[in-house]
């Protein structure tokens, strides 16, 4: 069964809802490579990617605060929050 992933970009916080799953994010988005998101993958064991990392129509991503630690990042304002 597929699980739908739901966004809620606000002014300063994004809310992401997987599942019975909910938890909220500052405002910082970082693409990842495929590898660098399987790398993941393979660390997170049986439990899974933790919800911060995040696939969406086959392109990867990391949300807030683990997205900062991926290296340089670009936080986004005003309408460029929502691409």
């Amino acid at each position: 069964m597929r699980q739908v992933l739901v966004l809620d970009a606000g002014n300063s916080i994004i809310k992401a809802k997987l599942g019975e799953n909910e938890i909220t994010y500052p405002h910082a988005l970082r693409k990842l490579t495929e590898t660098e998101y399987r790398q993941v993958v393979e660390r997170s064991g049986p439990s899974g990617p933790p919800l911060d990392y995040v696939r969406v129509n086959d392109e990867y991503y990391v949300l807030g605060e683990s997205a900062e630690r991926h290296g340089k990042i670009t936080r986004r304002t005003g309408a460029a929050r929502y691409t």
